[in-house]
């Protein structure tokens, strides 16, 4: 027997037992594809952002708004640090600091950030308004992307 070679026990355990993990998938939960839809809800219906959104974003941010990002509220301080002023349409697609054009992409919603920060799971940052709960509800959420996808005009 001095030609053989003696494995360890250990490493021969770590080795039977890799290939039966090899065969384990982890449980990831469902596949969230498609939470995003970039076609308007609503086509028989032109999202106004003056008389439909701007009225959400001025509420005051412990009802959901995000009156902080206009230059009507006490306390602009979205503005101030950010650099996004959400009160007309034009500053809107202006961006901030950090989003730049990218805050508002017209005609996809999906891509655009203000949308993803609205979201129940934005894939960076802290969700909008950070001052909630309450947030946008899912039919406003639906009106801001609506808005975009119609091409974000100044209506």
């Amino acid at each position: 027997m001095s030609g053989a070679r003696r494995v360890p026990v250990p490493a021969l355990l770590v080795l039977m037992l890799s290939a039966c993990i090899a065969d384990l998938e982890p449980e990831v939960g469902e596949l969230r594809t498609g939470i995003c839809e970039p076609e308007d809800s609503d086509p028989e219906h032109d999202v106004s952002f003056m008389e439909d959104l701007l009225p959400l974003i001025e509420r005051p941010g412990g009802e959901g708004g995000c009156s902080c990002h206009t230059p009507k509220s006490a306390r602009p301080i979205g503005i101030e640090l950010a650099g996004l002023n959400l009160g007309s349409p034009e500053a809107l697609l202006r961006g901030g600091k950090m989003s730049g054009d990218q805050i508002v992409v017209p005609g996809d919603p999906c891509s655009s950030i203000i949308v993803q920060k609205v979201s129940s799971a934005p894939p960076f940052g802290a969700r909008m308004p950070t001052s909630g709960p309450p947030y946008l509800s899912p039919a406003e959420r639906n009106l801001l992307a609506d808005w975009i996808a119609e091409g974000a005009h100044d209506n």
